[in-house]
């Protein structure tokens, strides 16, 4: 009895095996079709992942260059407000240096030729 039960767990074991290999070899194009299959489906998934990963560069490139413009934009108005602001120091400096000093400034008065405003009432025949 000794001997019987190495050998009884021995022949389960290689029948078993034995079962798997030969489903194996009954069926080669089965699993030659199913690794073709698995290998288009890697190729279809990888073409999506490419694309996708192309258009997320895009987008991206496209917001780069947007933010960019958008960045030069406001860079150009403000030199261009600096710009003005300088030519206005310029001329409000030019003109007080111009001006007679503020004691000699005087608001001219309305020329009196003793000639009325021809609407006004007291002309009327």
């Amino acid at each position: 009895m000794r001997l019987v039960t190495p050998f009884l767990v021995l022949s389960i074991l290689t029948a078993s095996t034995v079962s798997a290999v030969a489903v194996e070899m009954v069926r080669p194009f089965d699993v030659l079709e199913r690794s073709r299959r698995e290998g288009i489906e890697l190729e279809k998934r990888l073409k999506r992942e490419d694309a996708e990963r192309q258009k997320r560069e895009r987008e991206e490139e496209a917001r780069r260059k947007r933010l960019e413009a958008e960045h030069r934009k406001r860079e150009k108005e403000t030199k261009a407000q600096q710009e003005a602001q300088r030519k206005r120091d310029a001329a409000a400096a030019k003109a007080a240096k111009d001006a007679p000093p503020s004691s000699a400034i005087t608001t001219p008065s309305q020329p009196s030729t003793g000639v009325s405003e021809p609407d006004s009432p007291t002309n009327q025949p």
